[in-house]
């Protein structure tokens, strides 16, 4: 057990959930999580993205369950309109919580309005991303009665108690991480939670809630993380868990095998930053990964590079590497704080190719700083280097420095109606734009369009380590939005 600030009463009470073989049902209470779905258009093959189990919220199922609830997921990535949960997937439900994403504002918003209209006294609570980037906002502009804010685990275990009126709960004012509403409606938010250090207390993930799990019983791709945080300051990323820590490679084996139960092939790690420190990656690849056949994709910077611990990552069924380039004008890296240099996305580009591993280079125009000068440069780039994998406009983030810059210029006016824009930005061509810099709109569009156009996609067969170019690649699929469904939530 961790000698760190971890060992409390609920930090043991994780661990036991954790290091337990199985679940039973102790309590009459029914918690379902609903999964929103997101406008964003994936690459042709890449279409897992909106299908995988999410690693979140199949954690938190694991703690409900090692709770003796019974939990269920109600999965509407495919389904854009809120209303199809009105009277029935709902009304069985005891709790109601709901994971919130950037993307999904207008949706929750309404999921939460069909949940109270159906049961106003019930349970309501939020988590994610977005609620934890801007607990007050989205808590004032629900009817949401909790929200757990930050790492969830810990939160969540205190915050059953209190529901389930358990012997020795805390009061709601002393659960740390969470955000509530007082018997006046209004929004209290308690002090942060302390990151845990021991993410090996992180109960593995329970896949078995998810629908399609139910019918098929194999999951051929899985979201999976190695550490959480990144030390990265980017001004246009918003880090939920911002302090790094990294899982021992024992407790990555451990639920590599404990998830190969359900077949899968492919493995998305969720990891911020993967390549943080080189010896580590050497001790997943030979402690954790050995001898588990699945290939693999992850995000990484392009700094701290070395060809050893490429050549081994790919030796260990490496797939593709995705780097956040962002851009390769000193100015805009600058802005955004990235802390690289455009020498050192060049030689990560060339340590890759010497591998033979397959990378996605990632990119952003239109940021602070954008001129016309330094598109063409990003132009001509990428005309040479032909690893790109997506380009896509800035956006600002809720919670992130260009977000606050952005309210403080007065580009965001109005900030509810920019978590509305955020749920139609779909990371394609003709999305809308907030224009950060002094170019016409047009202009921006003309550049996406030339750099997207030098794009050359692979199908994305990860069984397949061959990988061919396609002559003429089929780039996105639609995702069959709703515009309309979710303007009117």
């Amino acid at each position: 057990m961790s000698p760190y600030l971890d060992n409390t009463r609920t930090y043991v009470r994780l661990f036991k959930i954790a290091q337990a073989p199985g679940f039973k049902k102790r309590h009459n209470i029914k918690i379902g999580i609903v999964i929103p779905p997101s406008p964003f258009v994936v690459p042709n093959g890449w279409e897992f993205v909106h299908r995988a189990p999410f690693e979140g919220p199949s954690v938190i199922s694991a703690v409900l369950r090692g709770l003796g609830l019974d939990v269920v997921i109600l999965d509407q990535r495919e389904n854009f309109d809120p209303e199809v949960l009105r009277g029935g997937p709902l009304k069985k439900l005891d709790i109601v919580s709901v994971a919130t994403y950037e993307d999904s504002f207008p949706f929750i918003k309404k999921v939460i309005e069909i949940a109270k209209q159906e049961e106003r006294l019930r349970p309501v609570i939020l988590g994610g991303p977005l609620v934890t980037s801007v607990p007050k906002l989205v808590m004032d502009n629900t009817s949401a009665d909790y929200a757990v804010v930050g790492e969830g685990e810990l939160t969540t275990i205190e915050l059953m108690d209190f529901i389930m009126q358990l012997r020795g709960a805390l009061a709601v004012p002393e659960i740390k991480g969470l955000a509530w509403k007082d018997h006046a409606g209004q929004t209290i938010l308690n002090p942060r939670r302390s990151q845990m250090h021991n993410l090996d207390a992180v109960p593995l993930q329970d896949l078995s809630v998810w629908p399609y799990v139910q019918q098929s019983g194999i999951v051929p791709e899985i979201y999976m993380s190695s550490s959480r945080g990144c030390p990265g300051r980017c001004t246009f990323c918003f880090r939920a868990i911002p302090l790094l820590r990294y899982k021992t490679p024992g407790r990555v084996r451990r639920e590599l095998l404990y998830l190969k139960k359900y077949k899968y092939r492919f493995v998305w790690w969720n990891d911020l930053t993967f390549i943080d420190s080189r010896e580590r990656i050497h001790k997943l690849m030979d402690d954790a990964f050995k001898g588990i056949d699945f290939r693999w994709s992850c995000f990484t910077r392009v700094d701290g590079l070395d060809l050893r611990v490429l050549k081994h990552m790919k030796e260990y069924g490496c797939d593709i590497v995705m780097y956040g380039f962002e851009s390769i004008n000193k100015e805009i890296l600058d802005y955004f704080r990235k802390k690289v240099s455009k020498s050192q996305i060049i030689r990560a580009i060339q340590l890759t190719r010497k591998t033979g591993l397959k990378m996605g280079g990632l990119f952003i125009i239109g940021g602070p700083g954008e001129t016309r000068e330094s598109l063409q440069r990003t132009i001509e780039f990428c005309r040479k280097f032909k690893e790109v994998t997506r380009v896509k406009y800035m956006s600002a983030i809720p919670g992130t420095v260009l977000y606050y810059d952005a309210i403080k210029k007065g580009i965001i006016k109005d900030e509810v109606q920019h978590l509305n824009f955020l749920a139609r930005e779909r990371s394609v061509e003709d999305d809308e734009i907030i224009n950060f810099t002094d170019l016409s709109v047009k202009e921006l569009r003309d550049a996406y369009r030339s750099i997207n156009r030098q794009i050359e996609v692979r199908p994305y067969e990860y069984w397949d380590p061959v990988n061919h170019y396609l002559a003429k690649p089929q780039r996105f699929k639609d995702r069959h939005f709703v515009a309309t469904s979710m303007n009117s939530a």
